[in-house]
């Protein structure tokens, strides 16, 4: 060992973890001196909290503890922050989540050196004066399928709440999420992380482009911390933007990707975007291009797939998502009204026949 404590806390009973304990902590290869019996951690049991975990003595603080199997639920406190666990380095839930909410009084998190969590859920909401994350080091999350999967919900119901853009790259780089956040902490600018009209690795604000764009000042940029908007070129495709992977927009409403009358536009996918965030439903949206784009069926569904959008986060191409765009190409309005007539034209002939029967 290094001379860090490996400090393994077992705080979830079998129906938290939705396993045999025995089973599921011996696979993970627990010392049971570590494990902490009790399945809440309170006032009353803080005495059971395990000392001893090896041959070497730990002292009886969270400040030691790296490694946490089980859950954590931190709700209706007092506490500013819960940097009591600053010392923890990753969360193995299980198909248990990480639950911080209805904390009045928290302004930040604290969880400032958690670089992974694998849980079910991890829920980050209703602290109505959170005003930071703090967990700029959380890199690798692994979200464990289950019943009651939320993924990642992270909200603050402070209008001082922001949210960092080593934050916003590391979750984007590893879930969708599915949160209302505010806006940016305010960046400080480096040779990857520029401004507009300057380029880079990551741009922080919206990155607009029209006919005058210098196109290859733009090949190197990977992140948008806030919209890709495209307006009035004469661009047939978004081969430009070679390196693009991530699109996150912070503000209320604002979609990430806004495409508008680009009438040479025939191609509507991009190179390497893999994930884009928005707080509108449409989180991207296209208009009044090239008329071929609103009925590319295929290209629509193919855009939702490789950004892992669900059905009702589809692209929109004037006012359509895919599904609507599909019904439309297959079953247009003029083979509708034909359809119309020749129904009405079998009743009225089904009625006709029936008259004549009837003075027969």
């Amino acid at each position: 060992m290094d001379g860090k404590f490996l400090f393994f806390l077992l705080l979830a009973a079998v129906n938290a973890l939705g396993a045999n304990l025995t089973t599921f902590f011996q696979e993970k290869n627990c010392d049971p001196k570590c494990t902490f019996e009790t399945q809440n951690l309170a006032s009353q049991t803080v005495g059971l909290f395990p000392s001893k975990c090896s041959t070497e003595k730990l002292a009886i603080t969270f400040l030691n503890m790296k490694r946490l199997i089980g859950s954590i639920s931190v709700a209706g406190t007092k506490f500013k922050n819960v940097s009591f666990l600053a010392g923890l380095e990753s969360i193995d839930c299980g198909n248990s989540l990480v639950f911080i909410s209805f904390n009045n009084q928290m302004v930040e998190l604290g969880l400032t050196n958690l670089t992974s969590i694998s849980c079910s859920s991890f829920q980050i909401n209703s602290n109505k004066n959170l005003r930071r994350l703090g967990i700029s080091k959380l890199k690798n999350i692994t979200i464990i399928p289950s019943d009651y999967n939320m993924g990642v919900y992270i909200e603050s119901q402070s209008n001082n709440f922001c949210i960092t853009t080593e934050e916003m790259e590391n979750l984007i780089w590893n879930v969708n999420l599915d949160a209302r956040f505010g806006t940016y902490c305010t960046p400080t600018k480096t040779e990857k992380l520029c401004m507009p009209p300057q380029m880079c690795l990551r741009v922080f604000g919206d990155l607009e482009i029209g006919s005058g764009s210098d196109l290859n000042s733009m090949k190197s940029v990977q992140i948008i911390f806030g919209s890709l908007i495209i307006n009035r070129t004469n661009l047939t495709n978004f081969n430009f933007l070679e390196n693009l992977k991530y699109v996150a927009q912070m503000q209320k409403d604002k979609s990430a990707i806004i495409v508008e009358k680009n009438l040479d536009l025939v191609n509507i996918s991009f190179p390497k975007l893999k994930r884009v965030r928005s707080d509108n439903l449409h989180s991207i949206v296209f208009t009044g291009n090239n008329q071929n784009t609103s009925r590319d069926v295929d290209g629509c569904i193919r855009l939702a797939d490789d950004l892992g959008l669900f059905k009702s986060w589809s692209p929109i191409f004037d006012g359509k998502d895919c599904i609507t765009m599909n019904f439309t190409v297959h079953w247009p309005e003029n083979s509708s009204t034909k359809q119309g007539k020749m129904c009405l034209l079998i009743l009225n002939t089904f009625l006709f026949f029936i008259a004549v029967e009837q003075f027969s």
